[in-house]
């Protein structure tokens, strides 16, 4: 997937997370939240690293005709270059001590998917029955449909 692409990605998963664990999983268990974030950042750190490593070989990216990954280094090249496959070929190759860039690199995955998840907490809501920032943008129709709907509950009991 590469650094910069995973960097996206794991603010994205981390944010869909926070809608998921709102909407759907806090009702259940208050656990959720954190199996999701285990799962998702270790997926991303095992694949990330199988591909930087060369274990998973991601020159049969090279049937594009826009993609050239050298056959040595392909996964180091890959993982520098993330938007290779979009076309846009950075043309970062390896050199010495890049490796400790890219450990910081892929623990920063933690502080992405935490602020992904932090910002849409805030936009979706900490708690199920907060509605968040995002009823800026909701149609009012709702509100009026949700209101006298509960109205009229409050008047048969």
């Amino acid at each position: 997937m590469g650094f910069l692409a995973s960097l996206i990605l794991m603010f994205w998963v981390g944010w869909v997370n926070s809608y998921l664990y709102r909407k759907f999983l806090r009702k259940r268990n208050k656990d959720w939240i954190v199996f999701l974030a285990i799962i998702s950042i270790s997926g991303f750190w095992i694949f990330d690293s199988l591909i930087y490593f060369e274990i998973f070989d991601m020159t049969w990216l090279n049937f594009l005709p826009w993609v050239n990954i050298p056959m040595v280094d392909g996964g180091k090249y890959f993982m520098w270059n993330s938007f290779i496959v979009l076309g846009l070929d950075f043309g970062i190759t390896h050199q010495a001590g890049m490796e400790i860039i890219a450990f910081f690199l892929l623990i920063s995955y933690l502080f992405w998917y935490y602020f992904g998840s932090k910002l849409g907490k805030i936009f979706h809501g900490y708690r199920t029955y907060q509605q968040g920032h995002y009823m800026i943008i909701r149609p009012v129709k709702k509100y009026i449909k949700d209101r006298e709907k509960r109205n009229l509950k409050e008047h048969k009991e």
